[in-house]
């Protein structure tokens, strides 16, 4: 037999016909034509693939939310029902680590509303996961991590670190042993990471978005946005995503991470935020500098004229001026840990200050 030629023609009428579907389904915004390139027809496929994985989970996840949110020992439904949800509910040894957590969790108390998503996200990755990733203790870790790392970053040290203990407590319950040092690092660099970051992260080091995908990615980033439904803060947000969305790759990784950090505060920040010319710029100096520097004055270089570009963006000019570049600059080159170490000393100096007194 011989095998089948596959032909981006082909692909793209098939991946058409399933945006067409989940358009109804779930108003997933896709382009009109056709894909014309294989690099099209892989954004649009991926796109497609998430909206389909979230769709397919959503029951058991919309479950495990109620569930997280209810008082202690008043499920919103039975346990059996929760389990009946998941894609390990006929594999035996699998569904009952699953009910395990679930008991757990319907007999815990509602996690503060700051953690809440954190908790749904850790729990549903269980429910969610198939049977062998569910026994498997590494694989399930690394799920886990990957859900909660997609959840919204918790500003609060207080929150973010309850939300950690708690998720390194679902583990210990899913696996029979308390977390590793390495796995609670693990657990505490998902907390704290940022999902739009990485997102936006993506989208700098790919080749330019083809045409006829820009806006669908932009509103896809946007749509994240606390300024999506304010449309002067919105229409900054489009116009600084559009600026990485059109450009070729970036392959140097610390020009990289300084962007993403850019762009993101743009994306994170609240419209009358995003809308002041001082305060975003603030708000992008301030996630540049918690980035260690480089240790290369090119490539410091590199990241002052990207991050300069930013916020000329953001804030609409051509280019900044004198007082925001040495800004920019000085928030390149601003060393987080030394920068901690500094007010821990200056903390000392004044309690030695009043000791001699």
């Amino acid at each position: 037999m011989s095998k089948q030629i596959n032909t981006i023609e082909g692909l793209a009428a098939r991946l058409s016909a399933v945006e067409a579907k989940l358009n109804t389904l779930a108003g997933l915004e896709a382009p009109s034509v056709d894909a014309l390139s294989i690099q099209e027809l892989d954004i649009r496929l991926s796109i497609v693939e998430k909206t389909v994985d979230e769709l397919i989970a959503k029951p058991a996840t919309d479950a495990v939310a109620a569930l997280v949110a209810a008082p202690a020992d008043e499920p919103p439904a039975p346990v059996e029902e929760v389990v009946a949800l998941s894609a390990s509910a006929d594999v035996p040894e699998a569904a009952a680590i699953v009910t395990d957590v679930v008991v757990a969790q319907a007999a815990a108390e509602a996690p503060a509303p700051e953690v809440a998503e954190v908790v749904t996200a850790a729990i549903a990755a269980i429910v969610n996961a198939p049977a062998d990733v569910v026994v498997d203790p590494v694989a399930l870790v690394a799920a886990i991590t990957e859900a909660v790392s997609e959840t919204a970053t918790i500003a609060d040290p207080a929150f973010a670190q309850a939300a950690a203990d708690i998720v390194a407590q679902i583990i210990e319950t899913a696996t029979g042993e308390a977390p590793k040092a390495s796995v609670v690092d693990q657990i505490t660099d998902a907390v704290a990471a940022c999902p739009v970051a990485s997102a936006i992260s993506e989208l700098i080091t790919a080749d330019a978005t083809p045409a006829t995908l820009v806006e669908t990615v932009i509103n896809s980033v946007v749509a994240e946005s606390p300024s999506a439904d304010v449309p002067a803060a919105a229409e900054i947000v489009d116009a600084v995503v559009a600026s990485i969305v059109v450009a070729d790759a970036e392959t140097q990784p610390a020009v990289v991470e300084a962007v993403a950090a850019a762009v993101a505060a743009v994306v994170n920040a609240e419209p009358e935020v995003v809308q002041d010319a001082e305060a975003i710029t603030a708000a992008i100096t301030a996630a540049v500098a918690e980035i260690a520097p480089s240790d290369s004055a090119a490539v410091q270089l590199q990241i002052s004229e990207a991050i300069a570009e930013v916020i000329a963006t953001a804030t609409g000019v051509t280019e900044v001026s004198e007082e925001v570049q040495a800004q920019v600059d000085e928030a390149v080159a601003s060393d987080p840990e030394l920068d901690a170490i500094a007010e821990r000393l200056a903390k000392v100096e004044e309690k030695v200050g009043i000791l001699g007194k």
